[in-house]
């Protein structure tokens, strides 16, 4: 077991303030940054430290204090076009917000650093495919500004290494959970967020591709994966993990899982705009993620719409 304060960066997001949840909840000292804070993500981090503005001049001018891990996971994942800036800007915000991180992490003595990448960094037809899954011996070839970002923020987080600094990079597939929100560096919800929406917004599901199977981690746990990973990273830890293997569904079959739970909802087959989709992630690497029994689809989707349902 780890002691003393954990940095979790990108914590208003989505992903990461549950984590930062998840590490409070497991009586570490935990502190949150990110450029915004919205009111409800406040609210749920009520009991933990925050801190607000851009993440370089974060760690430059404010005064943290020294952490024994940080948890690295402020990104734009917004496409530049969405933000109307270039690709070279947008690979420069991310590489300068993981440097910034990695060299403050290193000076203030922490001894474990973990960064959380993407199933973003892999094209459909990557090869080795094990059993149909992309694992960590798939050997990744997207090339958009967010992908080269992620897989050369894999090499540098390696880089960083030595004697006192473990580093490990985390790979992250499919995420669902409560919570999930719009914000301006991430401009889309995850299928089984909007498949939701459009079936109580519209009463209609549009799936385009029916057959393409995708692994879903349900964030709850996922985020106790993580926290019991920083616990343990030791120096002989993977440079590269995938966060486990878990569940995986048809997207068909997600669309009437969805479509049994909302009460009218319809499913309209439509033309897919790829001309193929990823296989699904999974983990050929022993890790602590082994020990999670990942909650099922069918469960965590009862829970996720009783929480829209009452909120």
């Amino acid at each position: 077991m780890m002691d003393g304060p954990i940095l979790v960066t990108g914590a208003g997001g989505f992903v990461c303030s549950e984590i930062a949840l998840a590490l409070s909840r497991a009586g570490h000292k935990v502190t949150a940054v990110d450029q915004l804070f919205d009111v409800a993500t406040s609210k749920r981090l009520k009991n933990v430290r925050r801190i607000q503005g851009s993440l370089p001049e974060v760690l430059v001018d404010r005064d943290l204090g020294s952490f024994s891990a940080v948890i690295h996971g402020a990104a734009i994942t917004a496409s530049p076009e969405q933000l109307d800036i270039s690709n070279a800007a947008h690979i420069r915000s991310n590489i300068d917000m993981l440097t910034s991180t990695l060299n403050f992490a290193h000076r203030e003595g922490a001894s474990r650093f973990l960064f959380l990448s993407s199933m973003g960094i892999f094209q459909p037809n990557d090869l080795p495919a094990s059993h149909g899954c992309f694992t960590e011996i798939t050997r990744p070839s997207a090339t958009c500004a967010y992908c080269a970002a992620k897989k050369a923020g894999e090499l540098l987080t390696t880089a960083a290494a030595d004697h006192t600094f473990t580093t490990s990079s985390l790979r992250l597939g499919n995420v669902f959970g409560p919570h999930e929100a719009l914000r301006q560096t991430r401009q889309h919800l995850c299928l089984v967020s909007r498949m939701i929406s459009e079936a109580k917004n519209n009463g209609v599901i549009k799936v385009q591709s029916p057959q393409a199977q995708r692994d879903w981690s349900w964030l709850p746990d996922l985020a106790d994966g993580i926290v019991h990973l920083i616990q343990n990273l030791r120096p002989t830890a993977p440079s590269v993990l995938h966060a486990g293997t878990p569940p995986v569904i048809k997207d068909l079959t997600l669309a009437r899982a969805i479509a049994k739970r909302v009460n009218g909802a319809k499913i309209r087959l439509e033309p897919s705009q790829w001309e193929a989709n990823r296989p699904p992630m999974a983990s050929g690497i022993s890790s602590v993620f082994d020990g999670i029994e990942w909650t099922s689809i069918e469960a965590a989707l009862d829970s996720l719409i009783a929480a829209q349902v009452m909120s």
